[in-house]
């Protein structure tokens, strides 16, 4: 079963086409990573599937269902802004997820606030940038929903508080069976806690795949090497990114792989194993 799928979602801003047909599936249980540059359409996609901004064409479903608001309950979203409520307290947040999420994990949530020393009478603005999105992710984790979905989860935090981060959208998904859509630029971390990814770039779906299926469809070779007709991704400085079955050079590293389709030149979408439904 897939948590979501996304369908054909094409959005225009202002006359400028932001979304092309963008094609992409999580299925339940995994942690996909929408990665690609700044301004490459990750949020806008996100909001897409939020309904925060209107599609213009596609189809979302969720749970196998056309998304409405009856599924906010099963749904927990944390914006790249990080905008809170003027004049609203921790403890304000605590009492409004408390009553949205009937499947609210009180316990998680007070033994993060203990060990990260947060208070709730604390005003939210006036949290640093980094504070705001560390507490806007763990009051997400804490809904229990049973998909969330995080635009930049470890941007502007410090290195202990990403550490953290990490392991608890992985413990989140291994203990509790949840799904994570999360979008990023930060390609050498995902390594860490994405199963699955899809690249994106000029609002278009370059590739999407497992990522341990990607690097076995793939393969990095020296530019004087033969490489026995394999498809040509990317020459990355003195190395090429092929994709091939055949058992030549080096397998590559998730970043590789990005760095090679976002360098590349293809125009259409290749699609590994991470296959929508109806293919």
């Amino acid at each position: 079963m897939h948590a979501l799928q996304v369908k054909s979602l094409s959005k225009q801003i202002d006359g400028k086409q932001i979304l092309s047909d963008i094609n992409f599936a999580v299925p339940q249980g995994e942690i996909l990573a929408l990665v690609g540059p700044n301004g490459a359409g990750k949020t806008t996609t996100l909001k897409c599937i939020m309904n925060a901004v209107p599609k213009d064409s596609g189809e979302i479903t969720v749970f196998d269902k056309p998304f409405d608001t009856s599924l906010k309950v099963d749904i927990a979203f944390v914006t790249e802004d990080r905008k809170v409520f003027n004049n609203l307290r921790l403890e304000d947040y605590y009492d409004m997820y408390k009553s949205l999420y009937p499947a609210w994990n009180d316990k998680f949530f007070k033994n993060f606030l203990s060990k990260y020393g947060f208070n709730l009478s604390q005003e939210m603005q006036k949290l640093s940038r980094g504070q705001k999105t560390l507490i806007l992710s763990i009051l997400a984790l804490a809904t229990s929903a049973k998909l969330i979905i995080m635009d930049e989860p470890t941007q502007h935090l410090d290195p202990a508080s990403r550490h953290e981060l990490i392991y608890l959208i992985k413990q989140y998904v291994n203990e509790n069976g949840g799904t994570i859509l999360l979008s990023s630029h930060e390609i050498f971390e995902l390594e860490e806690y994405a199963t699955s990814f899809a690249i994106i770039k000029n609002g278009k779906i370059l590739y999407t795949d497992t990522i341990d299926d990607a690097k076995h469809k793939h393969r990095i070779v020296r530019l004087n090497e033969n490489t026995r007709g394999a498809k040509i991704v990317a020459v990355i400085d003195d190395e090429i990114l092929v994709k091939t079955d055949e058992d030549i050079g080096e397998y590559p590293r998730l970043n590789q792989i990005i760095v090679g389709y976002l360098k590349g030149t293809q125009e259409e979408p290749v699609t590994g194993g991470v296959q929508l439904a109806s293919e």
